[in-house]
């Protein structure tokens, strides 16, 4: 993965390559619950909705797609994206996949985390996990409403399947 911060990470994965799973995946998993259109435009809605906290979102194109074929050539990415913070990538992309599902309400299901999971891959996923991805979080939300994810982090209880909700400072 491209790094401009201190986290180290164990392979070679773009910025550009990460983002692009990432958005194709939850488009994927939105439209098995909607319309392609209105999951391509929901998307293209709330990177214009982040822009102002994630400037580098200007980055990321997404052209207009045909009404019977859509794919990750859609997404366009500047050159000028691999520059980018892996932290801060991570913080957008948790942004991102809470505002997503938010646009989808209850159209997003209780499944939506679980099956954007498997539609990312497990490879992507340990790597949007390795840059402050995390999922539980998203997952948690449904209980309880206004949460920001970025003042919270799941920490694990050993090798239970019981995790704690632990505030960040």
């Amino acid at each position: 993965m491209q790094v401009t911060s201190n986290n180290k990470q164990e392979d070679d994965t773009k910025n550009s390559d990460i983002i692009k799973h990432t958005l194709m995946s939850l488009i994927k998993v939105a439209t098995s619950k909607t319309s392609d259109d209105y999951a391509w435009s929901s998307v293209k809605k709330l990177l214009n909705e982040l822009e102002p906290k994630y400037n580098f979102l200007n980055l990321i194109k997404i052209g207009k797609i045909n009404e019977l074929h859509y794919d990750m050539d859609d997404i366009i990415i500047h050159n000028n994206f691999e520059k980018i913070d892996s932290l801060e990538l991570g913080k957008a992309i948790q942004d991102i996949i809470d505002l997503l599902k938010k646009y989808l309400g209850k159209k997003a299901g209780y499944f939506f985390i679980q099956e954007f999971k498997t539609v990312l891959g497990n490879n992507y996923y340990k790597i949007i996990k390795s840059i402050g991805v995390d999922l539980r979080l998203v997952e948690l939300q449904r209980d309880f409403s206004g949460l920001d994810t970025h003042s919270f982090k799941i920490k694990d209880a050993g090798n239970s399947n019981i995790a704690f909700v632990e505030k960040i400072d």
